[in-house]
């Protein structure tokens, strides 16, 4: 089963952990941050629970879970490796930029760590639709979560092989089941509100940064 609270809880703390100049208040489902900041290894912390979300959805989106424990696999190596470089977000970007790295190296930090990104966006709206749709079958709320965020960065041949898939997902109360959510739904909107907070923060350092475009 996925730990939501611990998702949530480590999210919260990769925008607040490590840094005196940042304010965070955590009330009730409300976070609110100060200077952009994103301590690495919280962040993967929570990345490594949340991705657990793609075994609840079968077989249709295994490829992206292949993709994203290759992808943390990555970062924990260059944490361990490099750690003065790699702590946080801001000074990753910093290394990587300064030695060209985001250029010669295909698996570079920047690189790595923006693919996940784009795949929280899609949990992020996944789960939201969980919420406001009540509907039995799914299919229809992911592919709309798909469409919206990871197919833009998907080839067409990926894109309609997930479409010719999507029959193949479970209902919307298996999935809540197995997240431990099927008596209160509403109970997600703060972690929601938490991923779309850290998507926005690393959402900005990339466009800061003109990293958004790596290929």
């Amino acid at each position: 089963m996925v730990d939501l609270d611990l998702v949530r809880v480590k999210f919260i703390e990769s925008i607040t952990e490590g840094t005196s100049d940042h304010v965070a208040t955590v009330t009730a489902g409300t976070t609110a941050v100060g200077k952009s900041h994103v301590d690495l290894q919280t962040y993967i912390l929570a990345y490594e629970e949340i991705s657990k979300i793609f075994a609840v959805l079968g077989s249709v989106f295994k490829f992206v879970s292949t993709d994203v424990e290759r992808k943390l696999s990555i970062l924990r190596s260059k944490q361990q490796q490099q750690p003065q470089h790699y702590s946080t977000l801001s000074s990753m970007i910093r290394y990587e930029t300064e030695t060209n790295l985001t250029a010669s190296d295909n698996n570079n930090g920047c690189r790595t760590l923006l693919r996940l990104h784009r795949a929280l966006e899609f949990v992020a709206e996944f789960i939201n639709a969980l919420i406001e749709k009540k509907d039995s079958s799914v299919s229809g709320p992911v592919w709309n979560a798909y469409s919206e965020t990871l197919a833009k960065h998907h080839t067409w041949i990926i894109r309609n092989t997930v479409s010719m898939a999507m029959y193949t997902l479970p209902t919307r109360q298996n999935i809540l089941l197995q997240v431990g959510r099927e008596e209160d739904p509403g109970s997600l909107t703060p972690l929601v509100k938490t991923m779309r907070e850290v998507y926005e923060i690393v959402q900005s350092a990339y466009t800061e940064s003109a990293l958004l475009d790596l290929k």
